[in-house]
């Protein structure tokens, strides 16, 4: 389990995170919590450094992940220190690790763990945003940031840089037919996953039409390829999979071009036409758009609407807002410190806040129903119950139960 800090929890009401907590939610303080519990026990201390790690969490509910077998977490390490790695690639250093409990270990992080978010925000943090825009050209989205259990290719920015002319002058059709072979349904496969030589079936079908185009990984010493594309970028989290960022647009006719490890760029499998900003102009406008307003002429004359269009100096429009799967872009938790038979004062940054009614929060925090928050989270091994007293320090029980995570 990764537990914040005081440090961490303190914070959350002068952060960004304020706006997604809220201790009387029952629903998302579970959900948040699921999160920072991982499925199985994991000892810090048995990593290797340099690796990175893909661990699966018990979070699944539909309003923050739409991975269904739970939503994966990264973890690496690097000389002394290690990290968890979560949404947006936000880090947690572990501050102290492998505390047991009776049902497994504990490590402190100086972060929250935050939920990957959808595509949308994820590839444009990732200099991705011509494939994003590319997937909107293509009429991919927003179907592809709902769909379950994916992993996705995205060819960097300079990527489409170098072949985006010849792709803009492709059909709607023939466009889709390229962009669907970077995404690979029904599986969440992580770096460790892909190995040298094995082949996925693609969303792309092939020159025949008939058979579903498939993609190939390959590898030499520590770099992995996508058919040719080198992977520059591997294990990027989103709310319904994996994004790996590679080095060139996939060809769903090129799966055969080999990679050649003896030079640091691989040659594109498209005509060479540069085109800066390739897609962009796809993208939903999400700033200073205009609006588009319609008004029905009153005069015997005439009875067709009349339809204007003005530029706003701002405009609240998101383009295509978000359905219910990860809506909580940016969400985060406020563990509560946990041991067997220990006291501890993990909330007590948090409660003072919440006492204060939330000063330097967007809105205030109920003080007396923080008090009454009883989380219960029971696991196999192990039940631990979290209970803010007299809302000022946490008590941490362990004994049996099953398999329920609950709150009251």
């Amino acid at each position: 389990i990764a537990v914040p800090s005081d440090k961490a929890i303190d914070n959350i009401p002068y952060t960004a995170l304020n706006n997604v907590w809220d201790p009387d939610d029952k629903d998302k303080t579970v959900s948040l919590l699921q999160y920072h519990i991982l499925k199985g026990t994991v000892a810090i201390g048995g990593l290797q450094e340099g690796p990175t790690y893909f661990e699966t969490t018990m979070l699944t509910n539909a309003a923050y992940t739409n991975v269904t077998t739970g939503q994966g977490v990264l973890i690496n390490k690097q000389g002394d220190s290690a990290f968890f790695i979560s949404g947006q690639g936000s880090r947690s250093t572990i501050t102290d690790s492998d505390l047991t409990f009776a049902g497994g270990l504990i490590h402190i992080v100086d972060n929250l763990l935050i939920p990957p978010s959808q595509i949308d925000k994820t590839a444009q943090a990732f200099q991705a945003k011509s494939f994003l825009g590319s997937l909107y050209a293509a009429k991919l989205m927003p179907d592809i940031a709902y769909s379950k259990n994916v992993t996705i290719f995205a060819p960097s920015n300079d990527a489409f840089k170098a072949v985006g002319g010849t792709l803009q002058n492709m059909d709607a059709a023939k466009l889709a037919r390229i962009m669907s072979y970077h995404i690979i349904p029904d599986q969440v496969l992580d770096a460790k996953t892909l190995t040298n030589g094995t082949s996925y079936t693609t969303l792309a079908k092939d020159a025949s039409g008939l058979h579903a185009a498939r993609l190939t990984i390959r590898q030499s010493g520590n770099n992995k390829y996508a058919n040719s594309a080198q992977i520059v970028q591997p294990d990027i989290l989103l709310a319904n999979g994996v994004m790996h960022l590679v080095s060139n647009v996939l060809n769903p006719d090129a799966e055969y071009v080999l990679p050649n490890p003896k030079i640091a760029a691989q040659p594109p499998v498209f005509a060479v036409s540069t085109a800066p900003g390739a897609f962009t102009t796809a993208l939903p406008c999400t700033t200073n758009c205009p609006v588009t307003t319609t008004t029905g002429a009153e005069t015997a004359s005439s009875t067709a609407p009349t339809t204007t269009t003005r530029s706003p100096s701002h405009s609240p429009s998101k383009g295509t807002g978000p359905r219910c799967t990860a809506r909580v872009a940016g969400a985060a938790m406020g563990m509560l410190g946990l041991g067997a038979g220990m006291e501890v004062n993990t909330m007590q940054g948090f409660v003072r806040g919440a006492k204060a009614h939330g000063v330097g929060a967007r809105k205030p925090t109920r003080s007396a129903g923080l008090a009454r928050l009883a989380v219960k989270t029971v696991r196999s091994e192990g039940f631990l119950m979290f209970k803010a007293e007299q809302a000022t320090r946490v008590h941490v029980h362990a004994m049996r139960g099953p398999d329920t995570v609950t709150s009251t």
